[in-house]
């Protein structure tokens, strides 16, 4: 009777690194297959950025396929809903609501798809 021991958090075996999803990671590869990374989050600043070994963990890891929260806010349609009425510390009256909808600055070449209209 063999006795099997599963380790949890282990170092992986096979597999590709972290930096190869990550936005802060340049991967050049050469035509002999030979690979360097480069690390833009400035974790090697004693090596020049190069990665010399395959990635488990990192700090400044941020997935490719997500956007950083400043790059959604420079796409982001603002909405605004403002009550129309007197201001000041009398009971809100059931009135009419504004919506202003301001659209994201047209000059940044963004694909930027519009709102759904109510009709």
């Amino acid at each position: 009777m063999a006795l099997q021991i599963k380790i949890q958090g282990g170092t992986p075996k096979a597999g590709k690194g972290l930096c190869h999803t990550c936005k802060a990671g340049n991967i050049v590869v050469g035509q002999n297959c030979e690979e360097r990374i480069i690390c833009r989050a400035d974790m090697f600043q004693s090596s020049r950025n190069v990665v010399t070994f395959r990635v488990a963990q990192c700090g400044s890891y941020h997935p490719s396929n997500i956007p950083y929260l400043h790059e959604m806010e420079q796409i982001a349609w603002k909405v605004e809903a403002r009550r129309r009425g007197p201001a000041g510390f009398t009971q809100p009256e059931e009135g009419e609501m504004e919506l202003v909808i301001t659209k994201p600055d047209s000059n940044k070449n963004y694909n930027v798809p519009a709102p759904p209209t109510s009709e």
